[in-house]
């Protein structure tokens, strides 16, 4: 084999007036054609070598937020992106029922269908604008035609792989239910009364219900969650949460029987045009009293001069039918008292109009107020709220197995009902939004046909005759309001002491 020397490289003619062009050596030009080779082999021919740009930040994890709306108007929904990221992205979102009980929305595709509170949206999607970090999505609310509780759904978006959950709140607008306490504070551990936000113990009435949403504590008609308005030319006024009428007079009546003429007067007269007047059920003159009131009588300044005692109703005790319940707008204190008085005590009365609510007879099974759902929850048709059949500690469909649980403080209550969520499958129900009950949602499960248990006890069997707590501080640093449902009566008592616990949810 001949090895023949290598041919010389012979560059291409000059052109005219240009210098002959630079040969390379053939080491020269070997050792470019590899650096050639290189980095075609690595993808940067072309590119003078520069590395790709880098992958753009993600633009999750959402932030949700979505304020509570009042039945009919549209929720807002703010999608926000992860911190520093910008538009343009889009976001998909869709609403879902939280269930099918009390407290759970149900979703639709028009407000004109029987039972539908939104309307639905499956796989929506909202464009966040170039440069932009956010976007605002209307989710349409629909008016109630009826008393409901308030409601909530989930909202859920999803970008890039993740899904975030929201719940948002639709709030009643419709007469009906409950009125909420005025209670605005909450007790700390060292047992002072402190704004909500700054105590130390979670769950209390303050921090919750009409009287903490913005929405519903407008002082224009009434003060925090309260809201009348004029009727009968200004001489009565509407309960727009309740619907009934009052009248504003406070009269003095010191035995039963002149409160009940008070009454065939106001009727004989048809005052405000009406001739439906009665004596209130304790319930429903208690629902008047403002319990955050620290001075005078605990009412609305819209009823005008009302004096601070006893107001009589037209409940009888059980326990003793010489005896008659009464709401004491000097402490909210409900209690029974003689009905013809031989003390010669003061006691005012204050006439409502509307139809009554009849309590069921104690031991009735078959009581419409009141669905069991057979799982150890009762819903209560006329408050839109859900009670455990059993005071805490008891189970079975009697509420036989057990023992009741005596929790020794205020606190000690409240935290129960945190353990219970965390066990939403086996204490909780299937549910994790159990609280304590505030005085008035408790004081509305007591029967005042009966005694020893005051409860519908077909619904609520094995009741024990006990004080229970509420979630209610009063507006005496210290003391707490409880219910006792061995007769009824509504009281004070120090944040520490053996009370039995039932826990309630929905409605806020």
């Amino acid at each position: 084999m001949t090895l023949e020397a290598p041919r010389p490289l012979i560059a291409p003619p000059t052109p005219a007036g240009r210098a002959p062009a630079r040969r390379l050596a053939p080491t020269a030009l070997i050792g470019l054609i590899g650096t050639a080779a290189l980095l075609s082999s690595c993808g940067g021919g072309g590119g003078g070598g520069s590395s790709p740009p880098p992958a753009p930040a993600p633009k999750g994890p959402l932030t949700v937020s979505i304020d509570p709306v009042v039945a009919g108007k549209d929720l807002s929904v703010k999608i926000t992106l992860a911190s520093g990221a910008t538009g343009p992205v889009d976001v998909v979102y869709s609403t879902a029922p939280t269930g099918t009980v009390t407290g759970d929305a149900t979703g639709g595709d028009r407000c004109n269908s029987v039972g539908v509170d939104f309307i639905a949206a499956t796989k929506a999607t909202a464009t966040v604008p170039a440069g932009a970090s956010s976007v605002t999505v209307a989710i349409p609310t629909c008016a109630n035609t009826s008393f409901e509780p308030n409601e909530r759904l989930d909202v859920t978006t999803e970008l890039e792989g993740r899904t975030t959950s929201t719940r948002a709140l639709i709030v009643n607008n419709f007469p009906g239910g409950l009125n909420d306490t005025g209670i605005t504070q909450c007790l700390n551990a060292a047992n002072a009364l402190v704004a909500c936000s700054a105590a130390d113990i979670a769950g209390q009435d303050g921090a919750a219900g009409r009287d903490a949403s913005a929405l519903t504590n407008d002082a224009a008609d009434g003060r925090v969650g309260f809201s009348f308005a004029a009727a009968g030319g200004g001489a009565c006024l509407q309960d727009q949460v309740t619907g009934f009428f009052w009248d504003t007079a406070s009269a003095t009546a010191n035995t039963l029987a002149a409160a009940q003429a008070l009454v065939d007067a106001a009727n004989a007269g048809q005052r405000c045009g009406r001739t439906d007047w009665r004596l209130p059920t304790p319930a429903e003159l208690a629902s008047l009293v403002d319990n955050g009131a620290t001075t005078g009588a605990r009412i609305d300044a819209k009823f005008g001069t009302t004096a601070a005692v006893p107001s009589w109703t037209g409940a009888a005790y059980a326990g003793d039918p010489r005896a008659n319940w009464v709401v004491d707008f000097g402490s909210g204190a409900v209690s029974f008292e003689s009905a013809v008085n031989p003390l010669g005590k003061t006691f005012s009365t204050r006439l409502v109009a509307g139809t009554a609510t009849a309590d069921a007879d104690c031991d009735n099974a078959t009581t419409p107020r009141y669905t069991d759902h057979g799982n150890g929850t009762v819903s209560d048709k006329q408050t839109g709220l859900m009670w455990m059949q059993c005071v805490d500690g008891l189970s079975g469909a009697s509420c036989a197995t057990g023992t009741a649980t005596s929790h020794a403080s205020f606190a000690a209550a409240l935290a129960r009902a945190t353990a219970v969520n965390g066990d939403a499958a086996g204490a909780g129900k299937g549910y994790n939004d159990w609280r304590v009950p505030n005085r008035n949602e408790l004081a509305s499960l007591v029967n005042w046909r009966c005694s020893s248990p005051a409860i519908q006890r077909s619904r609520f069997p094995g009741t024990p005759n006990a004080s229970v707590w509420t979630s209610s501080p009063a507006t005496v640093a210290g003391f707490v309001w409880y219910v006792d449902f061995t007769d009824g009566n509504l009281g004070l008592s120090g944040s520490a002491g053996n009370r039995v616990l039932r826990l309630v949810r929905a409605g806020q």
